[in-house]
């Protein structure tokens, strides 16, 4: 029997809420929107991630914050549901939990506004705890919390040589320099320009800018997460441009913590990075294919069938 990976995610924990309608493209050209509808999800991306890799067949332990309201019991209550160990989550009584307000492109794409609410209070001690009690064959974070509690999960993992995945989204202005020698950092094209000031349209700029990040931060890997150009490998040594599986993008939304958590899992398992890219790339593919966050994650079932079915 496969030994199931076992993963601490370290992030945030939101509830989104999605409006979307024919020209929701006008809100960004500063004309009055109208939209022709709204849906409610739970979300954030460390919620997601965590998700993600137990839909995939992980043992998953979530460390985060929600407020004692409504949304943040509804996505304990989800955690549970799926087996995620939700010890390590504070609940804190006079706070709201994180909130989302996202805007769905006519192409699938979006635009985020975030509240950070419960997730500010994720402190260096909590992920303290969890690691010296626990113990894990990989670490998955993303920004949506503190950046000291960002830099400092790197340095406590380190203490106990566990893998840390990064995945900067949001983009901020982060200190490479607490996170060298990280496992594995994987931002997206907005996240990649942030850092280097290159935006990526073609596998040379890709290679540019992969090089360049490598030089500021060293890590073991980079995997650039590109959209519709695919993902992007690179190792300080070689690069390689992944093209992604084609389908009918509705949402996009969840698509790179749907990604990045697969890739994560099938790097547990040890498997070359050509077959985790290959996983994580169909993953990515349902997500897409699908409206909203959480109700976007395929099963490790769905992923299967979907390499499957394009195989024949």
């Amino acid at each position: 029997m496969i030994k199931k990976p076992r993963v601490l995610v370290v992030g945030s924990i939101n509830k989104d809420i999605i409006f979307s309608g024919p020209h929701m493209d006008s809100c960004i050209k500063n004309i009055p929107a109208v939209y022709e509808s709204y849906s409610s999800a739970n979300g954030g991306k460390g919620a997601n991630q965590a998700a993600v890799a137990a839909l995939l067949g992980a043992d998953v332990y979530m460390a985060g914050c929600v407020g004692d309201d409504e949304n943040g019991r509804e996505q304990i209550k989800f955690f549970h549901e799926l087996g995620i160990c939700t010890d390590y989550i504070k609940v804190f009584s006079e706070v709201q939990t994180g909130f989302a307000s996202i805007l769905l492109m006519d192409d699938g794409t979006y635009l985020s506004s975030n509240v950070l609410g419960a997730n500010n209070f994720l402190t260096p001690d909590l992920v303290k705890r969890v690691l010296e009690e626990q113990t894990f064959d990989m670490v998955l974070m993303q920004m949506e919390m503190p950046l000291e509690t960002v830099y400092c999960t790197y340095e406590y993992a380190s203490r106990y040589n566990t893998p840390v995945i990064f995945d900067p989204g949001p983009a901020k202005d982060v200190c490479l320099d607490r996170l060298k020698h990280i496992f594995m950092i994987s931002p997206n094209e907005a996240e990649t320009y942030a850092f280097t000031g290159i935006r990526v349209i073609d596998e040379e700029s890709a290679y540019q800018a992969a090089d360049l990040l490598y030089r500021r931060c060293e890590p073991e890997h980079i995997m650039l997460k590109l959209g519709s150009m695919g993902a992007y490998y690179y190792n300080g040594e070689r690069g390689k441009l992944y093209p992604p599986f084609q389908v009918e993008c509705r949402d996009t939304t969840g698509a790179g913590d749907t990604f990045t958590a697969e890739l994560m899992i099938k790097l547990c398992e040890k498997v070359s990075i050509d077959t985790a890219v290959h996983y994580a790339n169909a993953a990515g593919a349902i997500c897409v294919s699908r409206q909203g966050g959480q109700p976007s994650i395929p099963s490790k079932e769905e992923v299967e069938q979907f390499l499957l079915s394009r195989e024949r």
